[in-house]
């Protein structure tokens, strides 16, 4: 699946509307690219419009793009943030990916029950603390329960 094309089809009518889109909790399954075992997690996102929509399942299809590959979080990470931001070129995008790794659970170090969290924020979500603060209110997240987390 290329994210380009599944992003492509927007909304322009939006009647003015500039606040944060976020979808939460969008389950992922993929693997390590390294190992070749499977990557548990969801992702949370967000965009702030600038001039126009996608409709919400595009942006779980984009996240099922990047995860049907094999991959690392890391890259995951950036590569949904930018395929948003280069599609839409909205003000701001934002992307959370909290996920539990086989490699690390079944193998190697054996250390389950162990999630790795990655985050990717561009414009409004990077530079504004407000902006930012908000999808985390909107992901049911804090900052601190992602410190701790980890």
């Amino acid at each position: 699946m290329n994210p380009a094309e599944i992003l492509a089809r927007t909304f322009e009518e939006v009647e003015g509307y500039d606040e944060i889109v976020a979808l939460r909790d969008i389950r992922f399954e993929s693997h390590c690219e390294h190992h070749m075992v499977p990557i548990i997690g969801t992702v949370h996102l967000a965009y702030l419009p600038a001039t126009r929509v996608v409709g919400i399942s595009k942006l779980a299809r984009v996240v099922e793009a990047y995860a049907k590959r094999f991959t690392i979080q890391e890259k995951m990470t950036s590569q949904i943030a930018n395929a948003i931001n280069e599609v839409l070129q909205p003000k701001g995008v934002a992307v959370l990916v909290q996920a539990s790794h086989q490699c690390m659970t079944t193998r190697g170090v054996h250390k389950p029950g162990v999630s790795m969290v990655t985050s990717q924020m561009i414009g409004a979500f990077r530079n504004d603390f407000k902006t930012r603060m908000e999808f985390l209110s909107l992901i049911g997240k804090t900052q601190g329960e992602l410190l701790t987390s980890v």
